[in-house]
């Protein structure tokens, strides 16, 4: 399967638990592996056949900044479910969130979340 990287996306939001962390705005980085066909698009030259790149980060921004989760593992999983919903042709999406300097000896915590089509309708109950 072919796929589409994008690394290092900065997300300014309200993330966190702690009553402090509510009432600031910190970054989070977000790496996207997004499985999908890529043969029109590499024959055609064509934006209309891929995905396009610019939307799919303005997409997981929005999605993010508008639920100021509190954990990094839900704002993962509702960029994968919205994701999935704007673009048919996503077969899986790994998604890496990092928060960075959150921790002081730690350059970043982060999580790994991989999900397929299939396995995302399963867990909200599709």
């Amino acid at each position: 399967m072919d796929s589409i990287l994008i690394e290092g996306l900065k997300v300014e939001t309200v993330i966190g638990c702690f009553d402090w962390e509510r009432q600031i705005i910190q970054p989070l980085l977000l790496d996207l592996h997004i499985a999908t066909d890529l043969e029109q698009a590499s024959n055609s030259d064509l934006l209309a056949d891929t995905l396009n790149y610019a939307e799919i980060c303005e997409i997981a921004t929005q999605t993010i900044q508008k639920a100021q989760p509190e954990l990094i593992e839900f704002a993962a999983k509702i960029v994968l479910k919205a994701l999935f919903d704007q673009y048919p042709a996503i077969e899986s999406i790994q998604i890496t969130v990092r928060k960075p300097a959150i921790i002081p000896q730690a350059n970043s915590v982060g999580i790994r979340l991989e999900r397929h089509r299939n396995d995302l309708r399963a867990s909200i109950g599709e």
